[in-house]
Protein backbone atom coordinates (compact mmCIF):
# COMPACT_ATOMS: atom_id res chain seq x y z
CA UNK A 1 0.00 0.00 0.00
CA UNK A 2 0.96 3.49 -0.32
CA UNK A 3 2.67 5.61 2.76
CA UNK A 4 -0.79 7.53 2.77
CA UNK A 5 -3.12 4.32 2.61
CA UNK A 6 -2.07 2.34 6.35
CA UNK A 7 -3.05 5.78 8.52
CA UNK A 8 -6.32 6.15 6.68
CA UNK A 9 -6.70 2.23 6.70
CA UNK A 10 -6.39 2.37 10.67
CA UNK A 11 -8.36 5.36 11.43
CA UNK A 12 -11.49 3.76 9.23
CA UNK A 13 -10.90 0.47 11.15
CA UNK A 14 -11.08 2.07 14.41
CA UNK A 15 -14.05 4.30 13.24
CA UNK A 16 -16.19 0.82 12.07
CA UNK A 17 -15.31 -0.53 15.63
CA UNK A 18 -16.83 2.57 17.26
CA UNK A 19 -19.68 2.31 15.38
CA UNK A 20 -20.24 -1.33 15.35
CA UNK A 21 -20.02 -0.89 19.41
CA UNK A 22 -22.52 1.98 19.68
CA UNK A 23 -24.80 0.28 17.19
CA UNK A 24 -24.56 -3.04 19.22
CA UNK A 25 -25.46 -0.95 22.27
CA UNK A 26 -28.62 0.37 20.71
CA UNK A 27 -29.78 -2.60 19.10
CA UNK A 28 -29.44 -4.21 22.47
CA UNK A 29 -31.67 -1.60 24.42
CA UNK A 30 -33.87 -1.71 21.75
CA UNK A 31 -34.13 -5.24 21.67
CA UNK A 32 -34.82 -5.18 25.43
CA UNK A 33 -32.00 -6.64 26.56
CA UNK A 34 -29.99 -3.76 28.59
CA UNK A 35 -31.55 -0.78 30.52
CA UNK A 36 -30.96 2.07 28.49
CA UNK A 37 -28.89 4.58 30.09
CA UNK A 38 -30.24 8.58 29.34
CA UNK A 39 -26.25 10.13 29.64
CA UNK A 40 -25.36 7.56 26.99
CA UNK A 41 -28.31 7.89 24.65
CA UNK A 42 -27.54 11.72 24.89
CA UNK A 43 -23.65 11.39 24.54
CA UNK A 44 -24.44 9.01 21.30
CA UNK A 45 -27.55 11.45 19.77
CA UNK A 46 -24.63 14.37 19.97
CA UNK A 47 -22.13 12.66 18.05
CA UNK A 48 -24.07 11.18 15.61
CA UNK A 49 -25.38 14.67 15.07
CA UNK A 50 -22.11 16.07 14.26
CA UNK A 51 -22.08 13.69 11.51
CA UNK A 52 -23.17 15.81 8.25
CA UNK A 53 -25.65 14.37 6.25
CA UNK A 54 -24.04 13.85 2.74
CA UNK A 55 -25.56 11.27 0.07
CA UNK A 56 -23.56 7.89 -0.43
CA UNK A 57 -22.43 9.09 -3.95
CA UNK A 58 -21.15 12.54 -2.71
CA UNK A 59 -19.15 10.91 0.09
CA UNK A 60 -17.85 8.61 -2.61
CA UNK A 61 -16.82 11.02 -4.83
CA UNK A 62 -15.52 13.04 -2.07
CA UNK A 63 -13.80 10.41 -0.91
CA UNK A 64 -12.14 8.71 -4.07
CA UNK A 65 -11.31 12.64 -4.96
CA UNK A 66 -9.09 12.86 -1.48
CA UNK A 67 -7.59 9.60 -1.88
CA UNK A 68 -6.50 10.42 -5.46
CA UNK A 69 -4.76 13.87 -3.94
CA UNK A 70 -3.06 12.14 -1.34
CA UNK A 71 -1.80 9.03 -3.90
CA UNK A 72 -0.44 11.86 -6.18
CA UNK A 73 0.90 13.68 -3.42
CA UNK A 74 3.23 10.37 -2.45
CA UNK A 75 3.66 9.77 -6.40
CA UNK A 76 5.46 13.29 -6.34
CA UNK A 77 7.17 13.09 -3.49
CA UNK A 78 8.95 9.77 -4.34
CA UNK A 79 9.31 10.87 -7.79
CA UNK A 80 10.94 14.06 -5.73
CA UNK A 81 13.42 12.16 -3.83
CA UNK A 82 14.42 9.91 -6.28
CA UNK A 83 15.22 12.62 -8.41
CA UNK A 84 17.70 14.62 -5.60
CA UNK A 85 19.29 10.95 -5.02
CA UNK A 86 20.37 10.54 -8.29
CA UNK A 87 21.75 14.42 -8.87
CA UNK A 88 23.33 13.64 -6.04
CA UNK A 89 25.15 10.39 -6.97
CA UNK A 90 25.86 11.96 -10.42
CA UNK A 91 27.49 15.32 -8.54
CA UNK A 92 29.26 12.88 -6.84
CA UNK A 93 30.57 10.64 -9.50
CA UNK A 94 31.42 13.89 -11.08
CA UNK A 95 33.51 15.48 -8.42
CA UNK A 96 31.14 18.53 -7.96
Amino acid sequence: TAEGEEPLLVSMEKLFNLLETASNYVDAVVDGKISPDAELGRQVANSLATIPRVRPEVFDKLFNDSLQDLLMVTYLSNITRTQLSVAEKLNASLGV
